[in-house]
């Protein structure tokens, strides 16, 4: 049985259990070039080389596995368990397995910086959790999601109601001329 539609309150615990059980995961914490490159770009380059490295050995270790029949969120953790390294999308998988795991109802959310009218052309994005949404919410329509809405973000390390962690996102994924935000319910395999 799944839990639908809890208050803001309970739905915040549940991702901050969600996020803590994924710690517990990997005590030795998981890295990401996109986050480096954000939020610590003045270091080492070597390490951002390293880093793009890890990420590309997690993607094609699960684009192995999907092939020999494994589901999705099991070949990302099994991926991310031998590199080590995770971008928002393998975190946000992660997170929404231990979700599953409470029973928490759970939506996988694409934020797309989209060019020219359409999504074909994207120039930059990010990946997360959301709980706690009504089960009629459009997914491409944050106003839709309620006030109840969370999002669960391992990667940023944030838990908060939909329509803060969405302004703190614009702060880094910002459309430029011609580009707009799109939102869709989708992974990054």
């Amino acid at each position: 049985m799944s839990i639908s539609f809890c208050g803001l309150k309970e739905n915040i615990l549940y991702g901050y259990q969600a996020i803590n059980d994924v710690k517990r995961d990997f005590p030795n914490g998981l890295r990401s070039n996109t986050y480096y490159d954000i939020f610590e770009k003045e270091k080492d380059q070597k390490i951002k080389v390293k880093l793009e490295d890890g990420i590309s050995k997690t993607r094609n270790r699960v684009d192995q596995m999907l092939r020999y029949g494994y589901l999705e969120k099991d070949a990302v953790e099994i991926a991310v368990k031998e590199t080590g390294v995770a971008n928002c999308g393998e975190q946000a998988i992660l997170v929404s397995k231990k979700l599953d795991k409470q029973g928490i109802k759970n939506k996988i959310v694409q934020m797309d910086v989209c060019m020219n009218g359409n999504c074909h052309y994207v120039t930059g994005g990010h990946t997360f959790c959301l709980i706690g949404t009504s089960d009629d919410m459009n997914v491409r329509n944050p106003e839709t999601w309620g006030d109840e809405a969370v999002v669960v973000d391992m990667w940023s390390g944030i838990v908060k109601k939909a329509s803060e962690a969405l302004n703190f996102f614009y702060g880094f994924v910002v459309p430029k001329n011609n580009e707009h935000i799109e939102f869709s319910s989708k992974t990054c395999y």
